[in-house]
């Protein structure tokens, strides 16, 4: 991939179509010294009793609670893991507090960090590519993604960053006849030739390309790892989406298939996902991680608020100090990114007869049992790369 400024923007104009305003992390000339992993959740409590801080505060040794002297962190704490010196941080859910906490992350620990890495849960398309082709039709031979399943990638996209129009979005389906579609209701905030569409937002940064060797090596230590099988629960779950034929264990995947498109507003809906998806499937393509081919039928987006912050604050740092300070995130599906589909492309019906809604989605996600099997899945990876490395 290039990391040559012109190079990089010409790359970006030409293939890109959708909205420009991400940069690369490019490689370092100041050597960055080789010290603390810096590991992010959104939530948990000091004492390791649930939350996604859990599985790393559990196996945290030499425990020093920081927490104290941060004004923007949640919980911040000091220690090792597999004789591995961490710092495991709980930034507050969404893009604010992780932003923030990020910055004053870097300010603290400087060039002694040697690595940041998020860990935690979050949404998922149902199935690679969609439930739904584009036509707006059930898809027969859709690869479903599981509860569970983990996406381990160098890539986010912010999808708060764009103005939308339900009207004009209603006008373009009853002109096209294809429900689903997210064209016509959605403009960039920059235009495809890199100018801003907005007096204001000259400097939007859309999207973080991170160097993919710190997710590649996380991909690698999920190879190890003894996944789990869905419980009856999860698996009545997801049996709302798929037969009991196409259930299945864990399945990782990379920075070629995935990765988070962050944003506030709890996205949810099959025009959500196909749009989060059309945004990946270019970030993908742009990165060099995956063929300029990748299109929204290959891509699994997963969703959560606060990949896109706090990538973009240490991708300005490294540009700014000329440091390489690798990152990477891990996201476990907890829920699934719309609510399940009936055989004709419409809602599922609960038993009483109503439509299964956004928010009865969203808050089977919260449950105890989705979220302890996905924020437990998200931190094997990283639980397994320290425990490698002490060897």
């Amino acid at each position: 991939m290039p990391t040559d400024k012109t190079s990089l923007q010409f790359t970006f104009l030409s293939t890109l179509f959708l909205l420009l305003g991400g940069s690369v992390n490019a490689a370092s000339s100041i050597p960055v010294k080789a010290g603390v992993s810096i590991i992010l959740t959104a939530f948990g409590d000091k004492d390791a009793t649930f939350g996604e801080t859990q599985p790393f505060l559990t196996a945290l040794k030499n425990k020093v609670d920081r927490t104290a002297k941060s004004a923007f962190c949640k919980g911040v704490y000091e220690g090792n893991i597999s004789g591995q010196s961490v710092v495991i941080v709980t930034t507050g859910s969404g893009s604010d507090n992780a932003g923030a906490c990020m910055q004053e992350l870097l300010y603290e620990y400087k060039s002694s960090i040697k690595e940041v890495i998020w860990s935690g849960i979050g949404g998922a398309t149902p199935a690679v590519g969609g439930l739904v082709d584009r036509a707006g039709n059930m898809r027969k031979s859709a690869v479903p993604v599981m509860l569970g399943d983990v996406c381990i990638s160098a890539l986010a996209w912010n999808y708060d960053l764009n103005f939308s129009s339900a009207g004009d979005w209603a006008d373009g389906v009853r002109k096209t006849g294809k429900r689903y579609d997210p064209a016509g209701g959605w403009w960039p905030m920059k235009n495809s030739d890199g100018k801003a569409s907005v007096i204001g937002f000259e400097n939007v940064q859309s999207f973080t390309i991170a160097d993919k060797s710190l997710a590649n090596e996380l991909v690698e230590a999920a190879k190890r790892v003894p996944w789990p099988s869905l419980s009856s629960e999860l698996q009545a779950n997801a049996r709302r989406y798929f037969g009991a034929d196409q259930l299945r264990k864990v399945r990782v995947f990379d920075s070629s298939q995935c990765g988070e498109v962050a944003g506030n507003n709890f996205w949810l809906g099959v025009v959500e996902d196909r749009l989060a998806r059309q945004y990946l499937a270019n970030l993908v393509a742009v990165s060099g991680y995956a063929a300029k081919s990748t299109s929204e039928d290959d891509v699994v987006a997963f969703s959560a608020m606060e990949g896109a912050a706090w990538m973009s604050v240490v991708d300005r740092w490294n540009k700014h100090y000329r440091m390489n300070i690798p990152m990477a995130l891990i996201r476990a599906a907890s829920d699934y990114d719309h609510t399940p589909l009936a055989e004709n492309g419409d809602k599922k019906q609960r038993t009483d007869g109503k439509s299964v809604t956004a928010m009865d989605d969203i808050m089977l996600g919260f449950n105890d049992a989705s979220a302890a099997f996905a924020w437990n899945n998200a931190a094997q990876p990283v639980l397994e790369l320290l425990k490698s490395r002490s060897h």
